[in-house]
């Protein structure tokens, strides 16, 4: 593509694509600084990880791509208000839901720690007034409508350019995955959450939605890939509604990135395919394909700079990119002596296991990979318990801290070029008690006092600090 320099200011040329007022506010526009369009589409920006985090070919989990099946999500057991019925059966499920009916009256009634009735309207209020599209709003004017070309790009150029228009939008992590042979595999046959359509790949232009199926152009697509950080005092709460709030609120906001994102690419000639945060695929599988993070024995993702307090979310865009390797910080390996989130999960549910297995426990995992894999349905009958939250794995993970002391980068870089020390760095996090015990378990009356603690707390904006690396 031939260079030019353009007199459009940013706020000019977001506004001629529809997306000024689009969730976008003065503190994310004055994040990102780019002096012209050129520097927007350099192919030069590239993202540039510390010497001690390793780009490689494939995640560091291994994957058997010929065991990969097509899943179908509705079989996905946490956080689903359906599929527990599956497995543990609709008598003994209405009993789990009615407990934890009573639970949350009980402490709320009592005003437990985490349990208020201000911690409760917080967990709620954060959803906010976020919808998701298939294809888009559809608000953005085409190129098509302007009487111009769309825009044309090598793949670098886009790569870089639509990084930094996510990140404007509100990503802290971007990266890309081409659907390919066997990428195909990892995506769902039916989405994760209602409207429970079915996922069909048809030969067509564009993606398009009808009353039963998601239509996906059987044309070249990459994955973009969008993580961000929940906020860790939040999550220092869990469990806890506060902790609630975090994750509903970041998904809130991958929510509007989303948005922003399909009349971006809109605007340009291009689609964009979400539906929303949990639809299409995995998380964890193509952010650790795009070299986000790496899974982990709770078979998410952590990230060497945000720790596992991330959420995620995918799109699918014709728009060429260059995909992003996936990354060896050392962390997969220390997920296996480790055990410290299996060791304070109350349901018992996460593995103990000294090596992952390919072997699956249940039908809400799919086959092809050699994980640490775990009880579903234990896991999620304690987080309903706990009217639907817990995430003490999360937030007592090793990785989950903040990277303001210089000994945690040390030991970072120790452990992503050996394993000889892990076991004494878990031992050194024990000591040190950061993050959240297995004994804050509000069924048995103990109930984290961060949770009163945290409403005092003079917090950045979304609950965590943006000048982290990346």
């Amino acid at each position: 593509m031939n260079s030019f320099h353009s007199t459009v200011s940013r706020r000019n040329f977001m506004k001629a694509l529809g997306l000024a007022g689009a969730g976008i506010g003065v503190s994310s526009v004055s994040g990102a600084v780019f002096h012209d369009l050129d520097e927007v589409t350099s192919e030069s920006s590239e993202v540039k990880h510390p010497w001690w985090i390793q780009e490689v070919d494939n995640p560091t989990l291994e994957v058997d791509w010929q065991a990969i099946g097509k899943f179908d999500a509705r079989k996905t057991v946490n956080g689903s208000s359906t599929a527990p019925y599956q497995y543990a059966g609709k008598e003994e499920w209405d009993k789990v839901l009615a407990e934890a009916a009573a639970n949350f009256k009980q402490w709320n009634g009592e005003n437990k720690p985490g349990w208020t009735l201000r911690d409760y309207i917080l967990s709620r209020a954060v959803g906010g007034a976020s919808t998701d599209f298939w294809v888009g709003p559809g608000k953005a004017p085409t190129p098509e409508s302007l009487g111009i070309p769309r825009w044309e790009g090598t793949p670098e150029e886009n790569s870089r350019m639509l990084r930094s228009a996510l990140k404007l939008f509100g990503a802290s992590l971007v990266g890309y995955t081409e659907l390919n042979e066997n990428t195909r595999k990892i995506l769902y046959s039916w989405p994760y959450n209602a409207p429970f359509k079915e996922y069909v790949i048809e030969d067509v232009d564009q993606g398009y939605e009808t009353a039963d199926k998601f239509v996906i152009p059987d044309r070249p697509l990459w994955v973009v890939s969008v993580m961000v950080p929940c906020s860790i005092e939040n999550f220092w709460t869990q469990p806890s509604l506060l902790g609630r709030a975090a994750t509903s609120n970041q998904s809130r906001v991958n929510t509007s990135i989303a948005n922003c994102a399909q009349e971006f690419l809109r605007g340009l000639g291009y689609q964009c395919l979400q539906g929303s945060a949990n639809s299409i695929a995995p998380g964890p599988a193509f952010s650790a394909l795009s070299g986000l993070g790496e899974v982990c024995r709770n078979t998410q993702v952590i990230n060497p700079h945000y720790g596992m307090l991330m959420r995620n979310m995918k799109m699918l865009t014709d728009l060429p990119l260059v995909p992003t390797k996936p990354i060896d910080a050392g962390i997969w390996r220390f997920c296996w002596s480790c055990r410290k989130c299996a060791e304070v999960c109350p349901s018992g549910a996460l593995s103990r296991d000294t090596e992952p297995s390919w072997e699956i426990p249940g039908a809400w995992h799919n086959t092809g990979k050699r994980a640490f894999y775990f009880d579903a349905i234990e896991c999620q009958r304690v987080r309903t318990l706990f009217y639907n939250e817990c995430a003490l794995c999360m937030s007592s993970c090793v990785f989950t801290k903040r990277d303001s002391a210089m000994i945690h980068e040390v030991i970072k870089s120790t452990v992503s070029t050996t394993s000889i020390f892990n076991p004494f760095f878990k031992t050194l996090d024990d000591f040190f008690g950061y993050g959240t015990r297995a004994d804050h378990n509000p069924t048995d009356g103990k109930y984290n006092p961060k949770s009163q603690e945290w409403w005092d707390l003079e917090l950045p904006a979304y609950g965590y600090d943006l000048n982290k690396p990346l």
